[in-house]
C-alpha cells in the first residue's frame, strides 16, 4: 500500500472500536420528521387519538400546499397524535415549540399542543401545554419556550381541544419543537 494510504486492517479496527451513531436531526432543526412537521408529502406520523378524524388536505395551508386536516366526529372533546412511541429524539435545555392552526367553522375553539419529554424508557418525565387563542378561519401561530428536563432522550406531540361540535374542522401546519440549546 502506498505510504499515507489506509491499511484495510487499521480501517477495520477504526470502525469496531466506535460506537454505533445515530443522528435523527441536527441540534437546532426541528425534531418532528419532516412529514409530521409540514405534511406536504403524506400526514407523517399523526393519527386520529379520539372525537376526530385526521387526514392530510390539499387546501389554503399556511405554507406549502397541505394541512393535517381534523373534523370533529364526537362531542366533548378531541385529539390527534404522533404514532410513533416512544417519540423522536431530543436532549435536556431549552426548546421552541410552535404550531399553525385555524378554525374552519362558526364556533371559535381553542386548540392546545401537549410537548412531552420522555426518558430512554419512555417514562414521561414532564409535559408542557401551549394554548391557541380563540380561532377563527384566519391562521394564527402559538409559540413557546420549554425546558426539556434532565434525563430527557426523547420527546412526543399531541394536539387537543377540549369542545368539539360534530363536523367541526381544525386545520394544522407547520409543527415545530427546535432546540435553542445543548445541556
Amino acid at each position: 500500500m502506498k505510504r499515507g494510504g489506509w491499511s484495510l486492517l487499521w480501517l477495520a479496527a477504526a470502525l469496531t472500536a466506535c460506537e454505533p451513531a445515530i443522528i435523527d436531526h441536527s441540534a437546532t432543526s426541528n425534531l418532528l420528521d419532516a412529514e409530521s412537521a409540514s405534511l406536504e408529502t403524506g400526514p407523517g406520523a399523526w393519527i386520529a387519538w379520539y372525537g376526530v378524524t385526521a387526514s392530510r388536505a390539499s387546501t389554503d395551508a399556511r405554507e406549502g400546499e397541505a394541512v393535517l386536516r381534523v373534523e370533529v366526529t364526537e362531542p366533548y372533546g378531541w385529539g390527534v397524535h404522533l404514532d410513533n412511541w416512544p417519540g423522536f429524539a431530543a436532549s435536556p435545555g431549552v426548546h421552541r415549540a410552535s404550531f399553525w392552526v385555524r378554525g374552519m367553522s362558526e364556533r371559535s375553539p381553542v386548540a392546545e399542543m401537549r410537548v412531552s419529554w420522555r426518558d430512554a424508557s419512555g417514562r414521561e418525565l414532564q409535559s408542557d401545554l401551549l394554548s391557541s387563542p380563540v380561532l377563527s378561519s384566519k391562521w394564527v401561530r402559538t409559540a413557546r419556550e420549554l425546558t426539556a428536563p434532565a434525563g430527557t432522550e426523547r420527546m412526543s406531540v399531541a394536539v387537543t381541544g377540549a369542545e368539539g361540535v360534530l363536523g367541526e374542522v381544525i386545520e394544522l401546519d407547520v409543527l415545530v419543537v427546535q432546540a435553542l440549546s445543548a445541556p
